[in-house]
């Protein structure tokens, strides 16, 4: 009957051990709320009072070399790799209402949304004569105490498939510890 109890409190003791470490395995996935796939890094930007984790296609970093360059003057944080990938993020104060009014007040563009959430916006920039010259993405994120704004580059033309990339590495974006 002892070996029986002791047989048992041992099993006991070894299913809660158990069940304590992968409580702890869930726990640090659900602190970064990232899965990594093989085609993915995990980039910790901290410079420039910026705070945050991202996941970056592995891929593209293959054939170009990132560049995260935080830009004293703007107070912009840099995120690129290669001509089709280039995030910018900032700590603006602004909300998707401004964002739209900023859209209509553009002198050379019109501006058709494509996809929109409460937090961001998928868009097509027009030119005067109709055609379409590139698409672009803007996201508002707020990570604890701090609000982000995340869009494409100005700088860059980007086709539909590379801001869908950009998109989707936005949408990766975490409050890193």
């Amino acid at each position: 009957m002892k070996t029986l109890i002791v047989l048992s409190s041992i099993i006991i003791l070894f299913v809660g051990l158990n069940a304590c470490q992968n409580g702890q395995t869930a726990e640090k996935q659900s602190d970064t709320n990232q899965v990594l796939n093989p085609n993915d890094s995990l980039f910790i930007i901290n410079e420039g009072g910026f705070s945050f984790g991202i996941v970056l296609p592995k891929d593209l970093m293959i054939a170009n070399t990132p560049v995260v360059k935080f830009n004293g003057a703007t107070g912009d944080m840099h995120i690129q790799c290669g001509d089709e990938f280039w995030i910018v993020a900032s700590m603006e104060n602004t909300d998707m209402n401004k964002i739209k009014s900023q859209l209509g007040d553009d002198i050379l563009f019109t501006s058709k949304i494509i996809e929109e959430t409460s937090n961001s916006l998928l868009y097509q920039r027009n030119l005067p004569d109709g055609s379409e010259y590139d698409y672009n993405y803007r996201s508002i994120c707020q990570l604890g105490d701090k609000k982000y704004t995340f869009r494409t580059c100005e700088e860059g033309e980007f086709s539909l498939g590379s801001v869908n990339r950009m998109k989707s590495a936005i949408s990766s974006v975490y409050q890193s510890i």
